[in-house]
């Protein structure tokens, strides 16, 4: 037993410095918590089986309250934050974070997983038109904060895969990328403390993972300030249309392999 329990933390180190690796880029570079990368993951390497995603969706936003820190923590450094945004923002994300990740208990992961598939194609897509000139008009940042962060509770991402898109109708890139990683952050962070503290169901739901999310959340902490900061100094040396032609691949390849899980899902 103490071979295999070794071994089980191993294996949980590998999969969390992987994890810690691709998610830290994408947070970097597109201002997302890790999830699209995290929630995959953990869906196809956590040992056991879960009926639903609520497992897999509660240990990426676990994981996006790490990257979030240190990706925000990158961007602040580096200018890239809009404080007013944030202040708009922050009580809906909370709020609809919280309940989104409520409802992972009581929906189908067929469902869940075709919603990232969904999500991440339209994300590619926004990324490819060409916006007008930043403007300062923010009246629909409050209006909309609650339904994205319901989504991002339910489908366990940092809300930047819709964040960014609407921020960058205000902000450049990089500020738009900057405003969501922290916002991603303290959503994430609301979310899990709003869950563990009202919904008890939680802790027999993870019981049987601790040992393998302990350390995967270690793995992913280790590696995370070197591949989020790397990347998001793409942005000082990388021009803007070279970016987003890297972003929209990027979005489009974890659309078609979603989708293929969600199919996958479904057959099961």
């Amino acid at each position: 037993m103490p071979e295999l329990d070794l071994s089980l933390l191993l294996y949980g180190l590998a999969v969390g410095i992987g994890a810690g690796l691709l998610g830290g880029l994408m947070a970097g570079l597109a201002g997302v918590g890790g999830g699209l990368v995290y929630v995959p993951i953990f869906y196809a390497l956590m040992p056991g089986h879960s009926e639903t995603m609520s497992t897999y969706i509660f240990a990426s936003l676990v994981a996006i309250v790490m990257t979030g820190f240190i990706s925000s923590r990158s961007h602040w450094k580096l200018g890239h934050i809009d404080n007013s945004s944030i202040l708009i923002l922050i009580p809906g994300l909370i709020i609809g974070a919280g309940l989104g990740l409520w409802s992972t208990l009581h929906i189908p992961g067929f469902w869940i997983l075709l919603a990232l598939s969904i999500l991440n194609a339209w994300v590619a897509f926004d990324y490819s038109r060409t916006l007008a000139s930043p403007s300062k008009a923010t009246n629909a940042l409050p209006l909309l904060s609650g339904p994205i962060g319901y989504i991002s509770g339910l489908l366990g991402i940092g809300g930047g895969t819709m964040l960014v898109p609407l921020l960058r109708r205000s902000l450049i890139l990089r500020q738009a990328v900057g405003t969501s990683a922290i916002c991603g952050f303290i959503m994430a962070l609301g979310a899990v403390a709003m869950n563990m503290s009202l919904e008890s169901n939680w802790y027999a739901l993870l019981s049987d993972q601790w040992p393998f999310l302990l350390v995967a959340w270690l793995g992913i902490v280790m590696i995370l300030p070197y591949s989020v900061s790397w990347s998001a100094h793409l942005h000082e040396t990388i021009p803007e249309s070279t970016l987003r032609i890297i972003l929209k691949t990027m979005f489009m390849m974890l659309s078609a392999g979603l989708l293929i899980a969600a199919l996958l899902s479904g057959y099961n």
